[in-house]
C-alpha cells in the first residue's frame, strides 16, 4: 500500500488494502510516516470489516495533521454511508455504532478544529444514526459557525420528525445568517407536499413566516426559495 502511495497510484493502493483487511490497514493508521497513514487511508473504504475502521479513523482526523486528517474524515464518510444504506451486520452491535457516533459527533462540536473536517463529521454522525442527526439539533443550531449550521440542517431527516421543528423554527426566525434561516425554511415547508399544513404553519406562527417573506425575496438556492414559498402558498390558502 505504501509503495503505491509513494508513487500516486491510489487505485493500487485500494486494491492492497482490500486484499490485507482491517487488521493491517489499522497498524498502518497509527503509522508515524505520512505516506503509511495516507495509504491505509486510500485502502481503507474497500477492504472488508471496514466499518471497524471508522474508531481508529476518527483518531487520526482528530490528529493535528491536516494532510492526513481531512482525508481520513472523508474515508469514514464512506464507508458510515455504506453501512447506512443497509441492514447492520451480523458481526456488529448496535453499541458498536453509538460509540463510533459519538466519536465523531464529538469532532463536529469541536470548536477548535478545521470546519471543513466538523462538516464531514456531521454527515458521519447522522449516516450512523439513521432517522435522526447524531447530534443533537439545537444545540448545533447555536454554533457560530454558519456552516455547521448548515450542515446540521442538511443531515435532518425528511419529512422532518415533530421534536425537530422547535430547533429549526427558531432558526427560521432568528438566525443571523439568511442561508441558515432559508434553509431551515425549506427543510420544514418541503414537508407540505405530502403532510398537512397547519401543525408546520402554526409552529411557525408570525415571526417565522414573516421571515421567510423576506428570505424568498432575498439571494439563495432556487430549490430552497421554491420549497420555503410552500409555507406562504399554504398560509394563503388555509386563511
Amino acid at each position: 500500500m505504501r509503495a503505491a502511495i509513494d508513487r500516486g497510484d491510489l487505485d493500487e493502493a485500494a486494491r492492497q488494502g482490500a486484499l490485507a483487511g482491517p487488521t493491517v490497514i489499522e497498524d498502518a493508521l497509527e503509522r508515524p510516516d505520512r505516506p503509511a497513514r495516507l495509504a491505509a487511508i486510500a485502502a481503507a473504504p474497500s477492504t472488508a470489516g471496514r466499518a471497524e475502521l471508522l474508531e481508529p479513523l476518527a483518531r487520526v482526523a482528530a490528529g493535528p495533521d491536516r494532510r492526513v486528517a481531512i482525508p481520513a474524515a472523508d474515508a469514514a464518510r464512506q464507508i458510515a454511508r455504506e453501512l447506512a444504506r443497509s441492514e447492520l451486520p451480523d458481526d456488529l452491535a448496535a453499541e458498536d455504532v453509538a460509540t463510533w457516533r459519538q466519536r465523531w459527533a464529538e469532532l463536529a462540536r469541536d470548536r477548535d478544529r478545521s470546519i471543513e473536517l466538523r462538516v464531514i463529521a456531521v454527515d458521519i454522525t447522522a449516516a450512523l444514526d439513521p432517522g435522526g442527526t447524531g447530534i443533537d439539533l439545537g444545540a448545533a443550531l447555536g454554533d457560530p459557525d454558519p456552516a455547521i449550521r448548515r450542515a446540521v440542517i442538511a443531515v435532518v431527516p425528511m419529512p422532518v420528525p415533530e421534536a425537530h421543528r422547535a430547533p429549526l423554527v427558531a432558526a427560521v426566525a432568528k438566525d443571523l445568517d439568511p442561508s441558515v434561516a432559508l434553509a431551515a425554511a425549506a427543510i420544514l415547508c418541503a414537508d407540505l407536499v405530502v403532510d398537512p399544513p397547519r401543525p408546520i404553519l402554526d409552529a411557525l406562527g408570525g415571526p417565522g413566516l414573516q421571515r421567510i417573506r423576506s428570505l424568498v425575496t432575498g439571494t439563495g438556492s432556487r430549490a430552497q426559495i421554491r420549497d420555503a414559498t410552500r409555507c406562504l402558498t399554504a398560509d394563503k390558502s388555509v386563511r
